[in-house]
């Protein structure tokens, strides 16, 4: 890039589309929502937080219902309700009327107070212009300061640090971004924010026996029918052949019974074997849209990919599981479906399942249902032979009952024949049916417990996520790593930069976001544009920041001078998103978008989304940035001593506030 600032040079590719990878509602935790009947001091808290969290409007909003309104007045608050009342912006941008609510707190703080003394050095950087000595006066007086105080004071006085001790102020608000930016373990907790609750295990049930009355019916006619009629032949034979004729009888019952129970575990095998094996054969069907079931085939889809085996051929992995994704993909789908719930709320069990087939498959034990569904030969043969004993034993009976009645025991052989078959079968369905839903039973009950662990380890991995004011607080000090560098990259001091701007916007194509229920949303990959305004013209950086490794890259230099402005604004599109455009005399304007409306949550989760891209809005930095370059395209460089003149009225009116606020 040119870094000359003879002409205009922008980048006009930053209009691209931005694309929410994923996204996720935390909530509700009660950080920016007072309760239905708030007490002063929790009113103040919630202020509090929000101040910290970047959102200064909802803060001023809250601090000043807590202290103004219910007359929750201590050097605690009027600090606050001071900072919240600076913060993000000039003194031009503070309106009289909010300057006259510290009007309401004359002489609530006393000198010997422990907040005293941050409220007087607040009056002190609005007001000083010192000399020489002016650092070490000022650097005393934030070493008399907590640590909390002082990082508040260099957060929200940002735009105030314009004294001949500024260079020394920012060395050490740069000192304790150093310090804090890694700070709480950011490298290895970041990332759990964008995480969404996730949902609890689950399985799909199983299946009903499905009996109809119809059945049972058939069951015990024919069962007694069959009892009656080989009841008859036995009698009849009972006369012809005595004893054994009885214990022909009992070899009937006897290998019937085996029979039909080696018949029932012969069934039951191979019709679950083959209910396996179809699963096997399915083929993952394609679906499109952006609906629940869309979005878990992509899950599916990216973790068979990734979670290929060690030294696998990815295609002939993907191409022998066809058939388990899609079983499993559609389990998913059928047992989270009717809660609408995020998508990403499930993505745990879908890496849980996809870990499981790849850790079986490599080991050699997808199939391994195959062999253990097997129907082992004595199975066979005990359901054969018992058969064949039973048919002896009933064919002897019949030639005994012939000797005594030829006519009627041959009819009620055939009858008899008919009625135990027709019973043996439908028994054997009814058993097999009873077996086949305790076996289901069982498997789901293990699966069960093998995915409630799975969800148990994934939330004790998502215990210590960081809370919203720890994400803010790693932002800010991201922005103060970036005005370090660009200081040093353009070898600028402090008193070289007459204003500076930030804007903060998603970093395309792909990023994940989260937010607190009431908070703003907070994003994976951010591009940062910052704006300085030298007496040479306006130097912008744009960089892409990696929240989660904080970390820089694709840093962009551009330059031009303040009569190359043509117009700054921000578009709000019908859908919620906001873009801002800078448009340059030379060139295509400089376009980013800020804020993305909703794309992967439910309305059920996101009750107010409008008021979530609104708070994302504030928190971006696009108010001061606007302020200024609006003022810079409006009166060029002249912009900037203008401002000065015409914040001295303001100045006085708050530093006569301030100084009110002391007994």
């Amino acid at each position: 890039m040119n870094d000359s600032p003879s002409g205009p040079t922008n980048l006009a590719q930053d209009s691209a589309n931005v694309a929410v990878q994923a996204e996720a509602i935390h909530g509700p935790v009660n950080v920016y929502q007072v309760a239905a009947a708030p007490s002063p001091e929790e009113t103040f808290e919630v202020g509090l937080n929000s101040l910290r969290a970047g959102m200064a409007p909802e803060a001023r909003e809250h601090i000043r219902d807590a202290v103004v309104l219910r007359n929750y007045v201590n050097g605690h608050s009027c600090f606050y309700l001071l900072l919240a009342l600076l913060s993000g912006r000039t003194l031009q941008q503070v309106p009289p009327n909010e300057i006259a609510m510290l009007r309401c707190v004359r002489g609530a703080v006393r000198d010997d107070d422990e907040w005293a003394d941050a409220i007087k050095l607040v009056d002190h950087l609005l007001t000083s212009r010192p000399p020489e000595g002016g650092a070490a006066d000022i650097e005393q007086e934030l070493q008399k300061l907590t640590d909390e105080q002082r990082n508040d004071v260099l957060q929200h006085m940002e735009m105030f640090l314009d004294s001949s001790a500024e260079d020394a102020l920012w060395a050490r608000a740069f000192d304790a971004a150093r310090s804090d930016r890694r700070a709480k373990d950011r490298l290895r907790r970041a990332w759990k924010f964008f995480q969404p609750e996730p949902i609890g295990a689950r399985v799909r049930p199983a299946d009903p026996v499905l009996i109809g009355l119809g059945t049972w019916t058939g069951a015990t006619a024919t069962s007694a029918l069959a009892l009656a009629t080989v009841g008859f032949i036995g009698a009849t034979a009972w006369q012809h052949s005595g004893t054994a004729a009885l214990s022909a009888l009992l070899a009937l019952a006897a290998g019937c019974y085996a029979s039909v129970r080696s018949g029932v575990e012969w069934r039951c095998r191979k019709e679950r074997r083959q209910a396996k094996d179809r699963e096997d054969l399915r083929r993952p069907a394609t679906t499109r849209g952006d609906g629940f079931a869309s979005k878990i085939d992509r899950q599916f889809n990216h973790y068979f990919a990734l979670y290929t085996p060690r030294d696998a051929d990815q295609a002939r992995w993907l191409s022998e599981t066809a058939g388990v994704r899609r079983a499993l993909r559609d389990e998913v789908v059928t047992i989270y479906r009717e809660s609408t719930v995020n998508a990403k709320r499930v993505a745990w069990l879908t890496r849980y399942l996809v870990a499981d087939v790849a850790r079986r498959w490599q080991a050699g034990k997808l199939w391994d249902y195959r062999k253990e569904l097997r129907v082992p030969l004595l199975v066979k043969a005990m359901c054969v032979l018992a058969a064949i004993a039973a048919a002896a034993a009933g064919a002897f009976l019949v030639w005994s009952g012939a000797h005594v009645s030829l006519l009627l025991v041959s009819l009620a052989a055939l009858v008899a024949v008919a009625s135990v078959w027709s019973a043996a079968r439908v028994w054997l369905r009814i058993v097999a049916e009873y077996r086949r839903h305790s076996a289901d039973k069982a498997e789901k009950e293990g699966l069960l417990a093998g995915r409630q662990e799975a969800f148990d380890r994934w939330k004790r991995k998502l215990a210590d996520r960081p809370d919203d004011l720890e994400m803010a607080r790693w932002l800010e000090c991201d922005r103060k790593a970036l005005m370090e560098q660009a200081m040093g990259l353009y070898r600028l001091k402090r008193q070289d930069v007459l204003a500076h701007a930030f804007i903060e916007a998603p970093a395309t194509p792909f990023y994940d976001r989260a937010r607190v229920e009431g908070g703003p949303w907070r994003y994976s990959k951010y591009k940062i544009l910052l704006f300085l305004l030298t007496k040479d013209g306006v130097r912008q950086l744009t960089v892409h920041l990696d929240f989660q490794k904080a970390t820089f890259r694709s840093r962009a230099r551009t330059n031009y001078r303040y009569d190359a402005f043509t117009s700054v604004q921000v578009a709000e599109t019908d859908n919620g998103e906001n873009v801002f455009e800078l448009t340059l005399t030379n060139g295509d304007p400089i376009k980013v978008k800020v804020t993305d409306p909703p794309t992967d949550v439910t309305e059920t989760e996101d009750k107010d989304p409008q008021g979530a891209s609104q708070l994302t809005l504030g928190t971006a930095g696009l108010g001061n940035a606007l302020h200024v370059l609006e003022g810079v395209a409006a009166e060029g460089k002249e912009w900037i001593a203008f401002e000065r003149q015409r914040e001295k009225v303001p100045l006085a009116e708050v530093s006569k506030a301030v100084n009110a606020i002391f007994a």
